[in-house]
């Protein structure tokens, strides 16, 4: 009898306090249970002498692909990975990184496609994630609040896929590579994605001490549950860092959004064009605009931009229709295709086929399109030709002041139609003849508004050359009707993409608009002080390089 009690108590003993080398002796704590966004959490403790640590970060809410508030992405990731559920920031710090990842050259970029050849596709040092069956077995069951291998499946491809990364860990990747996830410290591993992390384990005593920094653009009040060795110790929340924009999911200071779009204002005025694609530009770039979770951020750059493209032609049209210089029957069946292209075809294919990765490497090639553009604006023959172009419109000026001083404005202003055809006839207007090309007008339309609505901007950049070269038109007459082309423009994908699930960021939108409008009114004045050729040399160099940086060309430009 007496034996046995000895046993019995012995397992007793066992229960309450832990049998030897099984880790239960575990004691861990954070340093602070609420930080900033973009400051670091500390985790210090003891284990049992001679455990490996693994410490996860992880957001306490898990997310789903049902969740996803983009259509088009709820769609992809639903058909990919069914309901499971994973925490959209998720980071591991560990003495043994190699258990779970191997550092390794892989290809990014264009890795598929017609530019899928160097430089748009190129190497780069990842921390490649193994596959669950890799893993063994005693450290998976490190990895809470992760237990199943279709959960590691969708991490890995939050954070090896720029789709998974845009649309719900958000963080950039480093160097154009994966996002960070499987982490150690730097001063034991010396790579780029461990910049920044400390880890200290003594195996003999078991203390340790983790510090590392997630992802700066955390929402505030998201609250970080902290494990060690797979047990939940604490949960950190997540204090607002300035001020944050909810739709755009970014820090950032409002006075720099509205500065920044007034230096895209002048700009615009300066070019006459591209208002949209600096705005683009601009977020994702400066802003860091990434979207809310389970929308991928093109799709809330693309209709925050257009907002600022909606405001912008609005001075301008109402000017033009006061003194009688709007050519309606050419700007009709322009603005019904614009329309038709903006509304129904541009976001509906862009937030299909233009997710972020694509959408920033397309983009890329339009502003190499307009720097060159400006770059040959800047040849001494083509000052001269728009110098005289410059004549002819303050000629017309002239006159339609004099026009309307004398009270003939609004016979000359009249739109006298000739013959209605569909396809072709003649219209006149201020005292010259036109010819009108209603289908033409209306098919231009229709592909030049799917184009621009699926980049999210106002399409300025193409309407002028159709009016001007393909329809023959003088800038006094192709100007207002690109101004309402740039208008439909924005009113139909704005609507569209609303429709579909994809809001933009309100108050920003209306900090680039106050901005944009104030840069639009100095501009002018500025431009007259400043060297054009310079300028638009300096502007062109700018495209450039953002071309360069967008399509990851140069290494350190990713």
């Amino acid at each position: 009898m007496t034996e046995k009690r000895v046993v019995f108590l012995v397992m007793i003993a066992a229960l309450l306090f832990g049998w030897p080398g099984r880790g239960y002796a575990l004691e861990a704590s954070v340093a602070a249970r609420t930080v900033k966004a973009g400051s670091p959490i500390t985790v210090k403790g003891h284990l049992d002498p001679g455990q490996d640590l693994y410490v996860v970060v992880a957001t306490a809410k898990l997310f789903k692909p049902a969740d996803a508030a983009g259509a088009k992405e709820k769609v992809k990731l639903t058909k990919k990975f069914g309901d499971t559920a994973i925490p959209p920031n998720y980071y591991v710090i560990t003495n043994r990184p190699g258990t779970m990842a191997t550092p390794e050259l892989s290809a990014k970029g264009q890795t598929s496609g017609i530019f899928a050849f160097p430089p748009f596709k190129y190497q780069v040092r990842v921390n490649k994630l193994k596959k669950w069956a890799a893993i063994p077995e005693a450290v998976r069951g490190m990895l809470s609040p992760i237990s199943t291998a279709d959960q590691w499946k969708f991490l890995t491809y939050t954070h090896e896929k720029k789709f998974g990364i845009n649309t719900i860990s958000k963080e950039r990747p480093i160097g154009g590579g994966n996002a960070r996830m499987v982490l150690t410290g730097y001063a034991t591993q010396a790579e780029a994605w461990n910049r920044g992390v400390s880890l200290s384990l003594d195996k003999k005593s078991g203390a340790f001490s983790v510090t590392m920094t997630p992802y700066k653009n955390i929402a505030p009040n998201t609250r970080l549950a902290v494990y060690v060795n797979g047990k939940k110790i604490d949960t950190v929340t997540v204090e607002k860092s300035g001020f944050f924009y909810g739709t755009a999911n970014t820090y950032m200071n409002p006075l720099v959004v509205t500065f920044g779009a007034f230096i895209i204002g002048v700009l615009f005025v300066i070019m006459g064009a591209a208002g949209g694609l600096f705005t683009a530009a601009f977020q994702i770039t400066i802003l860091g605009t990434k979207g809310p979770l389970g929308v991928n951020a093109a799709n809330t750059i693309k209709p925050t931009n257009l907002f600022l493209t909606l405001c912008s032609p609005v001075t301008g049209l109402m000017n033009y229709f006061k003194e009688k210089r709007f050519a309606w029957p050419v700007a009709l069946f322009f603005a019904v295709g614009i329309l038709i292209g903006a509304f129904w075809l541009g976001p509906t294919y862009s937030a299909k086929y233009l997710p972020m990765k694509a959408y920033k490497f397309y983009l890329g090639f339009i502003c190499l399109v307009i720097g060159i553009k400006l770059f040959f604006e800047s040849l001494p023959s083509s000052i001269e030709k728009k110098k005289a172009m410059k004549a002819i419109v303050q000629k017309f000026n002239a006159a339609a002041k004099e026009a309307k001083k004398s009270g003939k404005a609004i016979e000359l202003g009249k739109v006298e139609i000739k013959k209605f055809n569909i396809v072709k006839f003649d219209m006149k207007f201020w005292g010259e003849t036109f010819v009108a090309r209603p289908l033409v007008m209306l098919f231009g339309g229709i592909i030049m508004g799917m184009i621009a609505s699926s980049f999210g901007v106002g399409g300025g950049f193409m309407f002028m050359p159709f009016m001007t070269t393909a329809m023959g038109y003088p800038m006094y007459l192709a100007v207002p009707i690109a101004l309402a082309g740039t208008f439909a423009t924005s009113c139909g994908g704005i609507a569209k993409y609303i429709l579909m699930g994809y809001q933009p960021d309100w108050l920003m939108a209306a900090g680039i608009a106050v901005g944009a409008i104030a840069g639009g009114m100095v501009g002018p004045k500025i431009q007259k002080k400043l060297p054009e050729i310079f300028l638009k040399r300096m502007l062109a160099l700018a495209l450039i390089i953002v071309f360069l940086k967008y399509t990851s060309v140069i290494p350190w430009l990713r």
